[in-house]
Protein backbone atom coordinates (compact mmCIF):
# COMPACT_ATOMS: atom_id res chain seq x y z
CA UNK A 1 0.00 0.00 0.00
CA UNK A 2 1.84 2.98 -1.30
CA UNK A 3 -0.67 5.73 -0.69
CA UNK A 4 -0.47 7.75 2.73
CA UNK A 5 -3.28 7.16 4.16
CA UNK A 6 -5.42 9.59 6.42
CA UNK A 7 -6.58 7.55 9.73
CA UNK A 8 -8.72 9.19 12.36
CA UNK A 9 -8.75 7.89 15.28
CA UNK A 10 -11.45 7.69 17.91
CA UNK A 11 -10.13 6.49 21.70
CA UNK A 12 -9.63 7.71 24.84
CA UNK A 13 -6.97 5.46 26.78
CA UNK A 14 -3.54 6.46 25.57
CA UNK A 15 -2.61 3.13 25.58
CA UNK A 16 -4.40 1.86 23.23
CA UNK A 17 -3.53 4.48 20.45
CA UNK A 18 -0.02 2.92 21.08
CA UNK A 19 -1.52 -0.32 20.11
CA UNK A 20 -2.84 0.74 16.93
CA UNK A 21 0.44 3.01 16.52
CA UNK A 22 2.44 -0.31 17.12
CA UNK A 23 0.26 -2.32 14.66
CA UNK A 24 0.52 -0.18 12.00
CA UNK A 25 4.27 0.56 11.93
CA UNK A 26 4.80 -3.07 12.66
CA UNK A 27 3.31 -3.25 9.09
CA UNK A 28 4.77 -0.36 7.97
CA UNK A 29 1.71 0.81 7.03
CA UNK A 30 2.18 4.21 5.81
CA UNK A 31 -0.11 6.99 7.26
CA UNK A 32 -0.73 10.23 8.78
CA UNK A 33 -3.22 10.75 11.64
CA UNK A 34 -5.62 12.58 13.92
CA UNK A 35 -6.98 11.55 17.14
CA UNK A 36 -9.81 12.32 18.99
CA UNK A 37 -12.18 11.70 22.08
CA UNK A 38 -15.58 13.88 21.90
CA UNK A 39 -17.99 14.81 19.38
CA UNK A 40 -17.09 17.70 18.48
CA UNK A 41 -13.23 17.33 17.68
CA UNK A 42 -14.51 14.03 15.52
CA UNK A 43 -17.29 16.82 13.14
CA UNK A 44 -14.42 19.27 12.90
CA UNK A 45 -11.88 16.25 11.65
CA UNK A 46 -14.01 15.07 9.82
CA UNK A 47 -14.65 18.35 7.65
CA UNK A 48 -10.58 19.53 7.78
CA UNK A 49 -8.71 16.36 7.96
CA UNK A 50 -10.83 14.33 5.86
CA UNK A 51 -10.15 10.84 6.39
CA UNK A 52 -9.78 7.78 4.31
CA UNK A 53 -10.41 5.83 7.13
CA UNK A 54 -12.34 5.84 10.30
CA UNK A 55 -10.87 3.42 13.11
CA UNK A 56 -13.27 4.25 16.61
CA UNK A 57 -13.66 2.42 20.10
CA UNK A 58 -17.28 1.51 20.88
CA UNK A 59 -17.43 3.34 24.38
CA UNK A 60 -16.22 6.56 25.26
CA UNK A 61 -16.82 8.74 28.42
CA UNK A 62 -18.30 11.51 26.60
CA UNK A 63 -18.91 10.22 23.04
CA UNK A 64 -19.17 6.18 21.59
CA UNK A 65 -18.78 4.70 18.59
CA UNK A 66 -22.23 4.38 17.55
CA UNK A 67 -23.05 8.14 17.41
CA UNK A 68 -19.98 8.23 15.31
CA UNK A 69 -21.06 6.28 12.97
CA UNK A 70 -24.25 7.87 12.14
CA UNK A 71 -22.67 10.95 11.98
CA UNK A 72 -19.95 9.77 9.90
CA UNK A 73 -23.40 8.33 7.61
CA UNK A 74 -24.51 11.37 7.61
CA UNK A 75 -21.66 13.64 6.30
CA UNK A 76 -19.91 10.78 4.50
CA UNK A 77 -20.99 7.79 4.15
CA UNK A 78 -18.07 6.18 1.66
CA UNK A 79 -15.44 6.62 4.43
CA UNK A 80 -14.77 3.29 5.53
CA UNK A 81 -15.91 2.89 9.67
CA UNK A 82 -14.03 -0.06 11.52
CA UNK A 83 -14.70 -0.92 15.24
CA UNK A 84 -11.97 -1.70 17.33
CA UNK A 85 -13.27 -2.81 20.53
CA UNK A 86 -11.82 -4.84 22.72
CA UNK A 87 -15.98 -4.94 24.84
CA UNK A 88 -18.16 -4.39 21.90
CA UNK A 89 -19.59 -7.95 21.91
CA UNK A 90 -20.57 -10.05 18.78
CA UNK A 91 -24.11 -8.71 18.81
CA UNK A 92 -23.11 -5.23 19.03
CA UNK A 93 -20.83 -5.44 16.32
CA UNK A 94 -23.23 -7.24 14.66
CA UNK A 95 -25.72 -4.41 14.57
CA UNK A 96 -23.03 -2.19 13.71
CA UNK A 97 -22.43 -3.28 10.55
CA UNK A 98 -26.01 -3.36 9.82
CA UNK A 99 -25.83 0.41 10.63
CA UNK A 100 -22.79 1.14 8.28
CA UNK A 101 -19.86 0.09 10.10
CA UNK A 102 -17.30 -1.70 7.49
CA UNK A 103 -16.23 -3.98 10.28
CA UNK A 104 -14.32 -4.39 13.74
CA UNK A 105 -11.37 -5.50 15.25
CA UNK A 106 -11.51 -7.17 19.00
CA UNK A 107 -7.90 -5.50 20.43
CA UNK A 108 -6.75 -9.01 21.78
CA UNK A 109 -6.69 -9.63 18.15
CA UNK A 110 -5.12 -6.37 16.65
CA UNK A 111 -3.43 -8.27 14.11
CA UNK A 112 -6.71 -8.83 11.82
CA UNK A 113 -6.49 -5.58 11.60
CA UNK A 114 -4.57 -4.34 8.60
CA UNK A 115 -5.88 -6.60 6.35
CA UNK A 116 -9.37 -5.31 7.32
CA UNK A 117 -8.09 -1.69 6.81
CA UNK A 118 -7.12 -2.86 3.39
CA UNK A 119 -10.28 -5.20 2.40
CA UNK A 120 -12.17 -1.89 4.17
CA UNK A 121 -10.37 0.37 1.57
CA UNK A 122 -11.06 -2.00 -1.38
CA UNK A 123 -14.25 -1.89 -0.82
CA UNK A 124 -14.69 1.39 -0.36
CA UNK A 125 -12.92 2.42 -3.86
CA UNK A 126 -15.06 0.09 -5.52
CA UNK A 127 -18.34 1.68 -4.41
CA UNK A 128 -16.96 4.99 -5.45
CA UNK A 129 -16.53 3.74 -9.20
CA UNK A 130 -19.97 2.31 -8.84
CA UNK A 131 -21.27 5.37 -7.73
CA UNK A 132 -19.67 7.18 -10.22
CA UNK A 133 -20.62 4.70 -13.41
CA UNK A 134 -24.29 4.62 -11.63
CA UNK A 135 -23.98 8.18 -11.83
CA UNK A 136 -23.05 8.56 -15.29
CA UNK A 137 -26.07 6.02 -16.83
CA UNK A 138 -28.10 8.29 -14.77
CA UNK A 139 -27.09 11.36 -16.92
CA UNK A 140 -27.08 9.09 -19.98
CA UNK A 141 -30.64 7.91 -19.64
CA UNK A 142 -31.58 11.71 -18.83
CA UNK A 143 -29.99 12.55 -21.76
CA UNK A 144 -31.53 9.82 -23.81
CA UNK A 145 -35.22 10.14 -22.06
CA UNK A 146 -34.72 14.27 -23.59
CA UNK A 147 -33.96 13.37 -27.14
CA UNK A 148 -36.52 11.03 -27.33
CA UNK A 149 -38.97 13.62 -26.24
CA UNK A 150 -37.77 16.44 -28.01
CA UNK A 151 -38.09 13.44 -31.46
CA UNK A 152 -41.34 12.52 -30.52
CA UNK A 153 -43.03 16.05 -29.37
CA UNK A 154 -41.00 18.86 -30.32
CA UNK A 155 -39.96 17.72 -33.94
CA UNK A 156 -43.59 17.17 -34.56
CA UNK A 157 -45.03 20.88 -33.91
CA UNK A 158 -42.62 22.54 -36.64
CA UNK A 159 -43.06 20.00 -39.01
CA UNK A 160 -46.71 19.87 -39.11
CA UNK A 161 -46.19 23.09 -38.87
CA UNK A 162 -44.42 23.33 -42.16
CA UNK A 163 -46.69 20.61 -44.05
CA UNK A 164 -49.76 22.54 -43.29
CA UNK A 165 -48.44 26.04 -44.69
CA UNK A 166 -47.13 24.33 -47.48
CA UNK A 167 -50.47 22.52 -48.45
CA UNK A 168 -51.99 26.45 -47.94
CA UNK A 169 -49.32 27.60 -50.52
CA UNK A 170 -51.16 29.14 -53.58
CA UNK A 171 -48.66 27.50 -56.40
CA UNK A 172 -51.24 28.25 -59.29
CA UNK A 173 -50.32 32.23 -58.50
CA UNK A 174 -47.28 33.20 -56.83
CA UNK A 175 -48.12 36.70 -56.20
CA UNK A 176 -51.14 35.75 -54.07
CA UNK A 177 -50.46 37.77 -51.18
CA UNK A 178 -51.56 34.92 -48.58
CA UNK A 179 -48.19 33.62 -50.02
CA UNK A 180 -45.99 36.77 -48.39
CA UNK A 181 -47.55 35.57 -44.71
CA UNK A 182 -47.18 32.04 -45.26
CA UNK A 183 -43.42 32.13 -46.63
CA UNK A 184 -42.67 34.34 -43.15
CA UNK A 185 -44.70 31.57 -41.30
CA UNK A 186 -42.50 28.62 -42.68
CA UNK A 187 -39.41 30.40 -41.70
CA UNK A 188 -40.24 30.94 -38.32
CA UNK A 189 -41.83 27.49 -38.20
CA UNK A 190 -38.11 26.67 -39.88
CA UNK A 191 -36.10 27.92 -37.92
CA UNK A 192 -38.15 26.25 -35.05
CA UNK A 193 -37.13 23.16 -36.38
CA UNK A 194 -33.68 23.95 -36.36
CA UNK A 195 -33.20 25.32 -32.78
CA UNK A 196 -35.47 21.11 -32.01
CA UNK A 197 -32.41 19.33 -34.11
CA UNK A 198 -29.72 21.87 -32.43
CA UNK A 199 -31.07 20.55 -29.15
CA UNK A 200 -31.15 16.66 -29.85
CA UNK A 201 -27.14 17.15 -31.06
CA UNK A 202 -26.29 18.80 -27.86
CA UNK A 203 -28.03 16.13 -26.28
CA UNK A 204 -26.12 13.39 -28.31
CA UNK A 205 -22.63 15.06 -27.89
CA UNK A 206 -23.35 14.87 -24.02
CA UNK A 207 -23.90 11.31 -24.34
CA UNK A 208 -20.55 10.58 -26.15
CA UNK A 209 -18.43 12.85 -23.88
CA UNK A 210 -19.54 10.90 -20.88
CA UNK A 211 -18.57 7.88 -22.41
CA UNK A 212 -15.43 9.09 -24.34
Amino acid sequence: MDKVLKILFIEDLASDIDLLYFELKRNKLPYVSEHVQTREAFESALEKFTPDIILSDFALPSFDGLTALQIKQEKNPDIPFILVSGTIGEENAVQLIKNGATDYVLKDKLFTLIPKIARALEDAQKMKEKRIADEILRKQYKALFEIASLQSHQVRGPIASILGLINLFNFEDPNDPINTDIIKNLQVATLAFDDVIYSIVEKTNEIKAMVA
